[in-house]
């Protein structure tokens, strides 16, 4: 049996599936037309993947919110993940735009999972590279306001292959559909399972290779 979680959104928790997830910036601020802060959720997504144990199908990250297909594979649900993940960049965004991270500076994420002190400086050196090129840009007395998420999230339960494929393909042509490039790919921030993942070099292997999930 699916477990509801009680409260306004019902949402349903059910082993092995997979959710297709948007989530909005406060007031629809377009903090994400900003490429810095687009380059951060996309590497927060990627670096939580497997500590938070799920697979990404696919993500777009649009000015004011993000659409995200995912499959929790541990024992995390996917309410937990994006508990996790909004808080996360919630801090690490006002971090680099309004204060310089340290270099002993971890992911949070990677202090609750005992990751190693590797991991812990790349990350480090991830966020303060992000911080000099936002300030280079956009200067220490900027006017971007600190960032905040829309509260909660909406979900829906993939149902079948067919859904699985539609929504992917919602995912591909979203920045197409709001008139941001002409070519699905041309978009920086838009990624669907069987293509190349951003920032290779720092990611280990993909486990979901191909369009189809299976």
């Amino acid at each position: 049996m699916p477990n509801l979680h009680r409260n306004s959104q019902k949402r349903i928790y059910k082993e092995g599936a997979e959710y297709f997830i948007t989530t909005v910036t406060y007031e629809r601020y377009p903090y994400f037309a900003n490429p810095i802060l687009s380059e951060l959720f996309v590497r927060d997504m990627w670096f939580a993947r497997d500590l938070k144990q799920f697979d990404l199908f696919g993500y777009t990250v649009m000015p004011d919110h993000v659409h995200l297909l995912l499959q929790p594979r541990g024992k995390f649900n996917y309410s937990q993940i994006m508990h996790n993940a909004k808080r996360v960049f919630s801090l690490e965004a006002n971090q680099i735009m309004f204060s310089s991270p340290k270099c002993e500076t971890a992911h949070p994420n990677a202090i609750s999972a005992g990751d190693d002190i590797y991991h812990r400086l790349r990350w480090s050196n991830v966020l303060i590279d992000l911080h000099r090129r936002f300030v280079g840009s956009y200067g220490i007395h900027h006017n971007i306001p600190h960032f905040r998420w829309q509260s909660s999230f909406r979900d829906h339960m993939i149902r079948n292959e067919d859904d699985y494929l539609n929504h992917l393909e919602y995912i591909y042509n979203n920045a197409v559909k709001h008139g941001l490039v002409k070519d699905a790919e041309e978009f920086p921030w838009m990624w669907i399972a069987g293509m190349k993942p951003p920032f290779a070099p720092d990611l280990k292997p993909f486990k979901g290779e191909g369009l189809l999930r299976r």
